[in-house]
């Protein structure tokens, strides 16, 4: 394997953390967005209000989207171990 496939499969592995994680980062930014404009609203600073919504919403999304994540990663690891059997 050369050094330029190595890269390459590195290249694919963050971009795919990135890709799976972006979902989740975003619908937690947009919740604590939403909950900080509602809190200046009404005055109501307690953040644990805030970090309990994000975790039961960013849950829910986590178990709608596990399906999709696992056939990316499983697709991207038999990429990555068909390559090492081909190396014997």
């Amino acid at each position: 394997m050369t050094p330029e496939a190595i890269g390459s499969l590195a290249n694919e592995a963050l971009i795919l953390a990135m890709l799976i994680s972006a979902p989740l980062v975003g619908l937690a930014a947009i919740i604590g967005l939403l909950f900080g404009f509602l809190q200046a609203l009404t005055q109501l600073q307690d953040a644990t209000t805030v970090f309990a919504v994000k975790l039961v919403v960013v849950l829910g999304l986590l178990l709608v989207l596990l399906p999709w994540m696992g056939v990316l990663v499983s697709s991207y690891g038999e990429r990555v171990f068909s390559l090492i059997v081909e190396l014997r």
